[in-house]
């Protein structure tokens, strides 16, 4: 048979290609291995990645070579509803990591058991590919072992779904993935169901790490008190305490933000921006373009309420601006119309928390003056916690001493009963005798706290801000009726402001008269009268 003069050519074409396309699947295989974003792409083709999700998935690989060098990392990451947070987290990841570590066990978990329950299921459908096989030979799926919620890799390795609060005693970690704690609104409010989270986490979920394993948690920041806010509070308040990195990403840009080479955030309002740093989205600009433009997510915006916009989207449980309460509401006493005002009418306004039921709650005093602008004045405000009766009273006759009061407003209640035979012995032995207002009890927080609103609406509370208990109560008031977690400063002042309801405000003080000279002469001469020298 005779070939033709340039078949030698075309065969050993042939064979350089077939070695060239050889070396380009082993280095993209390789490339796969090294890096979390190629591996997405390979076996999730539509998945668009921003720029945001390169900086996720750096942060993962980072994670992923911590825990295999027992380093103990934590990472926290803050990010809106269906931008691709957890198809990375919590379904490419595990399968990635388990490719590179096939020894590693993974336990995964979520409100309820079903969503880790459907991504385990696609976990393993990863494990089961045969691009998967070829990229990672030696994570194998155990043959004897391979039920939805629990399965192993022949390496020993495998990985767990459960749901919030379920039993994982008995099993190990050196991934522990905490996706989504929180299902909706309700329960961020419900103070039960966080301290049953965080209960279950402390007691359970953590204990069941290796030595130097790692926490990886994943949600929307529904509540400031839920999991992600009580990992911050706790890590500013206890530098021993586990530190996580905390990678937060809000739906619409606060303000300008840079990557570096290494896919750290940068933002100008807290971090001096390195040099070489890129803008990867100015203030204003949407996430991730090519899944939610900016007039989607103002669509969103327009649907949601403000809180709940904040929370899920902007990763920022309470606006800054307030919800019930509005930051440029809160006025300074400096800004009251004249320097010499008069002392007005104080009045005094106590809530109460000494009960099993109110234990996280503390009990909280405020003084306020009634100013002949019908102006209320928060002049001070004692606040501390204590089941001890005796101490309760007590700290309401120092600060009755302190300011002297018309009233004192407390709700006619259980808690005023149970202290109120305390009260009056106490202010037998100190001879203090104030006057007590029994306050009406409403349940209704937000009813309560209705005159007080209209009143800062109106521009007619101002507040010592230099005070060191300010801070405290502008926080609260912030966060009233928007899943913050106390609110006793916010109900004593509530209490003040309805003492003040239908109550005339002080008189206008009459000006003194300055008396000219003429006056003083004939104040001298006898009550107006002339003189005899007048002639």
């Amino acid at each position: 048979m005779a070939y033709p003069p340039n078949f030698a050519k075309f065969q050993n074409d042939r064979i350089a290609d077939r070695a060239l396309a050889a070396r380009a699947a082993v280095a993209k295989r390789e490339l796969q291995r090294r890096r979390l974003l190629p591996f997405v792409e390979q076996h999730r083709p539509r998945y668009k990645a921003g720029w945001v999700h390169k900086a996720i998935c750096r942060k993962l690989e980072v994670f992923s070579k911590a825990v295999e060098l027992e380093q103990s990392p934590r990472l926290l990451i803050l990010m809106p509803p269906r931008h691709g947070k957890s198809t990375l987290a919590s379904e490419m990841f595990p399968a990635w990591h388990l490719g590179r570590y096939p020894h590693h066990e993974l336990i995964a978990a979520s409100y309820n058991i079903s969503l880790p329950t459907g991504f385990s299921r696609k976990v393993r459908a990863l494990l089961r590919d045969p691009m998967y096989e070829k990229t990672f030979e030696n994570s194998k799926l155990d043959p004897d072992s391979q039920a939805t919620e629990a399965w192993l890799t022949t390496e020993g390795g495998g990985y767990i779904a459960a749901g919030v609060g379920g039993g994982i005693t008995g099993k190990g970690a050196h991934v522990l993935a905490i996706d989504d704690p929180i299902k909706n609104a309700i329960e961020a409010d419900s103070l039960l169901i966080r301290d049953q989270l965080w209960d279950w986490y402390g007691s359970t979920a953590y204990t069941r790490l290796s030595p130097g394993g790692g926490v990886l948690w994943i949600q929307t920041w529904w509540n400031e008190d839920d999991g992600a806010g009580r990992i911050q509070l706790q890590m500013a308040e206890d530098p021993e305490a586990d530190q996580f990195e905390i990678i937060r990403f809000p739906a619409i840009a606060e303000e300008d933000e840079y990557l570096d080479a290494d896919y750290n955030l940068y933002r100008p309002s807290t971090d001096e921006i390195p040099a070489g740093a890129l803008l990867v989205r100015k203030v204003g600009e949407s996430l991730h373009e090519d899944r939610y433009t900016l007039p989607m997510l103002k669509r969103i915006e327009k649907t949601l309420t403000k809180r709940h916009w904040s929370a899920l989207y902007q990763q920022n449980p309470v606006p800054d601006d307030g919800v019930f309460f509005a930051k440029d509401q809160f006025l300074s006493v400096v800004q009251i119309p004249g320097l010499d005002r008069p002392k007005g009418y104080c009045y005094q306004a106590w809530d109460f928390a000494i009960t099993e039921k109110q234990k996280a709650d503390s009990t909280a005093g405020v003084t306020v003056v009634q100013d002949s602008d019908d102006c209320l004045e928060v002049r001070d405000m004692d606040r501390f916690k204590s089941e001890d009766g005796f101490l309760i009273v007590d700290r309401m006759l120092d600060a009755y001493e302190k300011h002297l009061p018309l009233r004192i407003g407390v709700e006619d209640g259980q808690i005023w009963r149970s202290i109120s035979a305390i009260w009056k012995k106490r202010c037998q032995e100190r001879q203090l005798y104030p006057s007590i207002e029994l306050l009406k009890p409403i349940t209704d927080k937000a009813v309560r706290a209705t005159p007080l609103q209209g009143r800062m609406q109106h521009k007619k509370v101002y507040f010592n801000k230099g005070a060191p208990w300010y801070p405290a109560l502008e926080r609260e008031m912030l966060r009233f009726q928007a899943g913050g977690n106390h609110d006793d400063q916010v109900d004593a002042l509530a209490w003040a402001a309805q003492m003040c309801v239908g109550r005339a405000p002080p008189p206008v003080p009459k000006s003194k008269v300055v008396k000219s000279w003429k006056d003083k002469l004939r104040n001298l001469r006898g009550l107006g009268q002339p003189s005899a020298m007048a002639a």
